[in-house]
This record gives C-alpha cells, structure tokens and sequence, in this order.
C-alpha cells in the first residue's frame, strides 16, 4: 500500500503480507449451555457417524428446569434421525413438530439426545402453555443428557 500498489501476497519492496483472520464466534445454540453442562462427541459406531451429545459436569439436582426449547415450529418433521428428539406441540388443536434446522435457530436443547428406554433417561420433556422445558430426574457428572419422549 506504501508503494500504491494493492498485492494480495508478498511484495517484492514491502515484504510479506501479514493476515489476521476473524475469531470463531460459537453458534447461538452452544452460547445458550449452561455453564455446568458441556458438549462432546458421541461415536455411533453402527452408522459410522459423530454427534454431538450433552454431558454434566456435575451432579444436577432432581427438579431441576431447563427451557423453553427453541425452535420452529412446523406440520412436517426435518432433520429425522434415530439421533435427535422428536418434540411435538399443541397449539389451537394442531400438532406441530419442534424442528431446528441448525444452530442458529435452536438452543443447547437441541443436543439433547433420546434415551433408548424409561430407565436411561435423565429429563422428562413436557409441554406447559405452549412451550416445551426438560425436567432432570437424575443427572450424575458425567453423565450423557437425555429425554424418554411419551410420545414417540
């Protein structure tokens, strides 16, 4: 720039070009983790596949609640695996899924992943006045954070 020319690498009288790039921002879903709860990968080795799933860092407190869930409501369901909650609404009579497309659209419930039975589970998910919160049943540190949904 000293010299009035604009060389996107080196030059030859300047030297080097010196580049600082942006800082990763964390989505809105990852900003919304309650200190006391961290993300980290889950190998599902069956589908060869990596999830993100949620953990305690500590022992949570039974009755503890979480919410509401964020996300879009919508008549068909998006983003459909074994992996993901189902989370559906009443609203006027109507059922509506909770979808979060991406991390942008939802919150930190969005890693909440389904318990493979009653017994497995540590939140109890339910709907009052038209949104959706979680409810711990037993959370030890360490453990994996999940939902039995009824209504599977």
């Amino acid at each position: 720039v000293d010299c009035g020319k604009c060389l996107p690498g080196e030059c030859r009288i300047h030297g080097p070009l010196i580049k600082v790039k942006d800082r990763t921002i964390p989505s809105r879903a990852r900003l919304t983790l309650p200190h006391y709860l961290a993300l980290r990968i889950l190998e599902m080795p069956a589908v060869n596949k990596h999830i993100l799933g949620v953990f305690a860092k500590k022992v949570i407190q039974k009755r503890t609640q979480f919410g509401p869930y964020v996300g879009q409501l919508s008549t068909s369901l998006t983003n459909s695996d074994d992996n993901r909650l189902v989370l559906q609404v009443l609203k006027d009579g109507v059922k509506y899924f909770l979808n979060t497309p991406d991390e942008e659209s939802g919150n930190w419930m969005m890693f909440v992943r389904p318990a493979r039975n009653l017994e497995e589970q540590t939140l109890v998910a339910y709907q009052h006045r038209g949104e959706v919160y979680f409810t711990t049943v037993k959370v030890g540190a360490g453990d994996l954070i999940t939902a039995w949904i009824h209504w599977r």
